[in-house]
């Protein structure tokens, strides 16, 4: 019993050096300064702790194992003896579930018991770019423009039954918009002569936001310039009603000339059209 007790007083002082550092300078004394001398973090002394937590819980149950058996020899009492047996059962059942929390947690990752806790550096935020955070005074004046035509063309559009896939920029910071305020007039008349003719659905999927058009294409305040998007019914009807000029591509992609507009089948989703 007293070398279990001597082993756990040395356990709890290692704790201790380990843990704490002197108020005074003990670097005159040789035997302070051995008694000191640990570089050791807090992550070393959480572990210490963990360690003598676990062996002190396996002296108390082998103690209280001795006085359980202690009591079952030594009395000739039935109840005596069921309580020495309830003992003996409890610490064997305490042992279990100490020994099986560091086997568990070791079975899953041995760097659990190490309780090194590393926090990560996380990068910071950049900064936005000069473009996003100062956009072109020029470009923001003629949106200005556009917004205080927009909701007039849009009005005009949509009692013609041509739809809009999106809502208006208000900023030219802003994407996934789409802008009609100053169209060319020439491209709103063409648009009702297409929706008219072709009795199919028309939907303007780019209008007079020319900065989120790539250059030379011609979208911006007062051109008549807008990009559809494709439907079956809409293609059918300028592939076989309009004409093919001469040349009749751009950028290996075919031409069309129909009702006052060349359709330019840009890509797959979209046609883009010049109304004359």
């Amino acid at each position: 019993m007293r070398r279990l007790l001597n082993k756990l007083r040395e356990k709890g002082q290692g704790i201790l050096f380990a843990a704490f550092a002197p108020l005074a300078d003990v670097s005159q004394s040789g035997k302070l300064s051995a008694l000191y001398d640990s570089d050791q973090n807090l992550a070393s002394y959480i572990n210490s702790m963990f360690k003598v937590a676990i062996s002190a819980g396996a002296i108390i149950a082998v103690i209280r194992l001795g006085v359980a058996g202690f009591k079952y020899m030594g009395s000739d009492m039935w109840s005596t003896k069921s309580k020495a047996r309830e003992d003996i059962g409890e610490v064997f059942l305490g042992l279990m579930l100490l020994l099986s929390l560091w086997i568990i947690l070791n079975q899953i990752n041995p760097n659990l018991l190490n309780l090194n806790i590393v926090f990560p550096k996380t990068q910071g935020i950049a900064a936005p770019s000069a473009v996003l955070t100062r956009p072109s005074s020029i470009d923001q004046v003629a949106l200005d423009g556009i917004l205080a035509d927009e909701n007039r063309v849009r009005g005009i559009l949509q009692s013609s039954g041509i739809g809009i896939n999106a809502g208006p920029c208000y900023r030219v910071t802003d994407s996934l918009c789409t802008n009609v305020g100053q169209l060319g007039v020439s491209a709103i008349t063409g648009l009702q002569v297409l929706k008219a003719n072709c009795r199919c659905s028309v939907t303007v999927t780019g209008g007079t936001e020319g900065w989120l058009h790539s250059n030379g294409t011609a979208h911006g305040p007062n051109n008549p310039v807008v990009d559809i998007r494709k439907d079956a019914r809409l293609d059918n009807y300028i592939r076989t009603a309009g004409l093919i000029p001469s040349p009749g591509t751009k950028n290996g992609r075919p031409l069309y000339v129909l009702g006052g507009g060349t359709y330019w089948d840009e890509d797959s989703a979209h046609w883009h059209v010049y109304f004359n």
